[in-house]
C-alpha cells in the first residue's frame, strides 16, 4: 500500500484516511443488506445472448442489466443481484432483463417465486434456449411461456434507428416481438410499424403473485415510469428518500440500522435520520435530526432500531 513516492504524497493519506474510516465502522460487520429486489445475472446467459447467430447484433446483455438497474438506482431502491438458482425467499421483486440462456432449474426457481406470491418481471428474448443452447419448442418466451400468460411466434428485431410508438406513451427501440395473450392483460401496446395493436408489456397473475413480460426495449422515461409502477405493486420503496444524487444503502444489525449516504452530485445535501443517530465516521451525535453529507463524500449513520 506504500506508494513509490513514499509517506509524502496524498495516495498514502487515503490510505491511512481509509483505514481510520474502516476501524470506526467496525461494529458494522455481521450486519446485512435489506434489498428487496432481485436483479438475475448469469454469465451463461451474457455469452449465449451475444452470439453471432443471435437475430439482432445490437442486444448486449450488459446494456440491458443496466438499463433496468439504473431507474431503480436513482429512485433510491436497493437492489442484489442474483443467479437464476438463488435463495429468492428475502425478495417481493425479482428481475429477470434478458435471460436467453436458462436451465430448467433456474426457470422453474423464478416462475416458483412468482407463483407462491412474489413478482416477477422478465425482459424480451427470455428463456428461448436451455443450458445447451437448444431452443424450447412451442414458441417463445420459452421456460416462461405458461408463467407469464403469453406466447411469441415470431421475433421483429428493430434496425439501428428505428422505433416504434408505445400505447402508454414513449418509443421503442431494439427488439419487438409478435406475442399473443394467453391469459396475461396488455398493458401497453405498439401504436407504429407492422406490430400496431400488438402487446409490448403484460401483466398476469401467476399463483398467487404476479409476471411481467417486456417484449420490447422502451425510452429510458418509458422504462423507469414501467419499472416505478411495477415496483410500487409489488411494495418496494426506496432505502430513504434523499436529494437527487445522494445514493443511500441500508445495512441492518439486531439492534441498529447502518445508513451509508454518498454524494454523487458534488453539492452536497441534508438527509433527515432519526434523532439519537450517530455519525460513525467522525462518531458525532445527530441529535438534530439530520445528516450533513459533504459535496462528493459519504457519511454512515447508525440508527439505533425503532429510532425511525
Amino acid at each position: 500500500m506504500l506508494p513509490h513516492a513514499g509517506t509524502d504524497s496524498q495516495i498514502w493519506r487515503d490510505v491511512v484516511a481509509l483505514g481510520a474510516d474502516l476501524k470506526a465502522l467496525a461494529e458494522v460487520r455481521g450486519s446485512t443488506g435489506t434489498a428487496s429486489v432481485a436483479v438475475v445475472w448469469d454469465w451463461n446467459a451474457r455469452w449465449a445472448l451475444e452470439l453471432p447467430s443471435q437475430p439482432s447484433e445490437q442486444v448486449r446483455y450488459l446494456d440491458q442489466v443496466r438499463s433496468w438497474y439504473e431507474p431503480l438506482w436513482r429512485a433510491g431502491v436497493a437492489v442484489d443481484f442474483v443467479r437464476p438458482d438463488a435463495d429468492l425467499s428475502p425478495y417481493r421483486l425479482v428481475l429477470a432483463p434478458s435471460l436467453y440462456l436458462v436451465d430448467e432449474a433456474g426457470a422453474a426457481n423464478l416462475t416458483s417465486f412468482a407463483e407462491t406470491g412474489g413478482t416477477l418481471a422478465v425482459g424480451f428474448h427470455s428463456g428461448a434456449v436451455d443450458e445447451n443452447c437448444h431452443v424450447r419448442l412451442g414458441g417463445y418466451p420459452g421456460a416462461f411461456r405458461e408463467a407469464l400468460g403469453v406466447r411469441t411466434d415470431e421475433l421483429f428485431p428493430l434496425l439501428p434507428g428505428e422505433s416504434v410508438g408505445l400505447s402508454g406513451g414513449g418509443t421503442a427501440t431494439l427488439w419487438s416481438e409478435r406475442v399473443s395473450l394467453a391469459g396475461a392483460e396488455a398493458v401497453a401496446s405498439y401504436t407504429s410499424g407492422p406490430l400496431t395493436g400488438v402487446p409490448a408489456v403484460t401483466r398476469h397473475t401467476h399463483g398467487t403473485g404476479t409476471t411481467w413480460y417486456v417484449a420490447t426495449q422502451p425510452d429510458p422515461a418509458a422504462l423507469a415510469a414501467l419499472l416505478d409502477r411495477i415496483r410500487t405493486e409489488a411494495g418496494v420503496d426506496p432505502v430513504r428518500v434523499t436529494p437527487e444524487g445522494v445514493e443511500a444503502a441500508l445495512r441492518r444489525s439486531e439492534d441498529a440500522d447502518y445508513l451509508f449516504l454518498i454524494d454523487h452530485s458534488g453539492r452536497g445535501a441534508e438527509v433527515p435520520v432519526a434523532p439519537d443517530a450517530t455519525e460513525l465516521l467522525t462518531g458525532k451525535p445527530l441529535p438534530g435530526g439530520s445528516v450533513i453529507v459533504p459535496p462528493g463524500e459519504a457519511v454512515v449513520v447508525r440508527e439505533p432500531r425503532g429510532g425511525r
